[in-house]
């Protein structure tokens, strides 16, 4: 009977060992989205902050996206001067192409944000991943503080 009892404890040993490897390596994969979109907002707001101080830059884009879909074609003639049309036109998509990339990146770095939140809700194991990740070199918390700061928060 004390074999049967150790062979359970360790299949639900094995089981707990994979289920906490499961749940680590999706944290992980979700921690590695909300880097990705990190790093994509760190590249939208660059373009924009780049766009701010130096608005010439912005020129040749909208200049090369107008002449792509026509140019010339969408200026409006008055008597006294020609609008480009175009021109404005290409501007707006490129303001748009920007807002829909800023959105993606966010909606990227909110998708991540959920997979951590999912995999690792409790504060126990979130606490246990950060042991893991960073060695023994944190200090040990005693059982009565930690109890005490649970009751605080």
């Amino acid at each position: 009977m004390k074999v049967l009892s150790e062979q359970r404890e360790n299949a639900v040993s094995g089981v707990e060992t994979l289920k906490k490897m499961i749940s680590l390596l999706a944290t992980c994969i979700g921690l590695a989205v909300i880097v990705i979109g990190l790093n994509y907002a760190v590249d939208v707001f660059r373009l924009i902050f780049t766009l701010l101080h130096t608005p010439a830059s912005l020129t040749d884009p909208i200049a090369q996206l107008a002449t792509s879909f026509g140019g010339k074609a969408f200026d409006i003639k008055l008597t006294e001067r020609t609008i480009p049309l175009a021109n404005l036109i290409a501007l707006l998509i490129y303001c748009f192409g920007v807002l829909l990339s800023a959105l993606l990146t966010m909606a990227l770095m909110q998708t991540g944000a959920k997979i951590v939140s999912l995999t690792a809700g409790d504060r126990h194991a979130v606490k246990q991943l950060l042991r893991s990740a960073f060695g023994c070199r944190a200090r040990p918390n005693d059982d009565a503080a930690e109890q005490k700061r649970t009751i605080r928060d």
